[in-house]
């Protein structure tokens, strides 16, 4: 701005006739002062005015010499760029206005009117354009922030929502665990008040530190789950229904699906087999997979529970500790459907539905995709 506001008054200058008078060097005084104040950054209506001052000296020179239009092209183009249209090309009036007046008082008229409305009206056209495209910076900048602060957002989102589903799957095997040895350790109590011989005993304290050893595989599962990594779902229940002493069916031929899917149906069944234990001990169990064309379905069942039999207090404060909301919530979250309810031969059933989603694998029997 210094380097063109020093060559605008050069030519300016060197353009003088030998007797000016004092009306173009005052205004060219004028101008060089205005391009100062705008160099100053002004503000606000300071800006529109000294604009206006501009283009009005530049169109008074060029009543003596064509140059001084350089003047009145600038302040047009800065109009362009710092206010709207309408008020740009209010302010640029200025210039051929004031050179009519300097034209009527002290030249030829009309001479440069022309001229001077060309210039003004190219400074708006120019102007206009670097408006446009600063405009469009501006916009191009604020996406770009905008969409940095919502990935950054969107990756504290999965950070926290990922925390949040490592500790509740801790919880859930810290809960299945605990529940589970509470339940062998009333076994064991039990049949040591009963002098049972010896090898029994020792079969439920080997039961008793599979059960640990279990807790701590299950610990591994939930976490690898959580990376997209996870077991077979028929694998992890053959074992679960081991433990648990339930009978165990296959229907259909296995697939492979998300680890999501598959670690709320593994926890839907773990909690089933614990309340089953818990609420109707001694009574038959049995665990159902069936993997259909379109979804997968689990069914955890057990038969009437004999009145006779007394829950003891321990296993009534044992079990998962999420119940059935929380079942239903895993399942829903994962696509699917919950049902649980009694039967009509006095036993309950839990069952559970998961559609399929894009990208699971195909029959494992043959290897193919379907």
């Amino acid at each position: 701005m210094l380097a063109g506001l020093g060559v605008s008054l050069w030519v300016n200058v060197a353009a003088l006739p030998a007797a000016p008078g004092i009306v173009a060097p005052v205004a060219m005084a004028v101008a060089a002062v205005a391009w100062l104040v705008l160099i100053g950054g002004t503000r606000g209506a300071h800006v529109a005015a000294v604009v206006a001052v501009l283009c009005a000296a530049g169109a008074v020179i060029a009543v003596t010499d064509i140059n001084g239009l350089i003047f009145t092209g600038v302040a047009a183009s800065t109009a362009a760029v710092a206010f709207d249209p309408v008020a740009a090309l209010v302010l640029s009036m200025a210039g051929p206005v004031a050179y009519c007046l300097a034209a009527i008082a002290h030249g030829p008229f009309p001479g440069r009117l022309l001229g001077t409305a060309a210039v003004a009206l190219a400074g708006l056209v120019a102007g206009a354009s670097r408006r446009e495209i600063d405009q469009r910076a501006r916009h191009s900048a604020l996406v770009a922030t905008e969409r940095r602060r919502a990935e950054v957002a969107r990756a504290e989102a999965e950070l926290a929502g990922e925390r949040i589903r490592l500790g509740r799957e801790l919880h859930d095997v810290l809960a299945h665990t605990l529940g589970a040895l509470s339940i062998q350790l009333t076994a064991i109590d039990t049949l040591a008040r009963k002098n049972t011989p010896r090898q029994n005993l020792i079969t439920q304290i080997e039961l008793g530190h599979e059960l640990v050893s279990t807790g701590l595989d299950e610990a591994r599962q939930a976490v690898r789950a959580l990376r997209g990594e996870s077991a077979p779902l028929a694998a992890r229940l053959e074992r679960l229904c081991e433990l648990h002493q339930a009978e165990f069916e296959v229907d259909g031929n296995q697939r492979e699906f998300d680890a999501d899917s598959t670690l709320a149906l593994y926890r839907l069944s773990q909690e089933a087999l614990t309340n089953a234990a818990k609420h109707a001990p001694g009574t038959r169990v049995s665990v159902r997979v069936g993997f259909g064309p379109r979804d997968v379905t689990v069914q955890v069942s057990n038969t009437s529970p004999d009145p006779v039999v007394d829950t003891p207090r321990a296993l009534r404060a044992s079990g998962g500790g999420f119940g059935l909301k929380g079942m239903r919530e895993r399942v829903e979250q994962a696509g699917g459907e919950l049902q649980a309810g009694p039967m009509s031969d006095g036993g309950w059933r839990v069952a559970a539905r998961i559609p399929y989603r894009q990208g699971d694998l195909g029959d494992r029997s043959n290897g193919s995709d379907r």
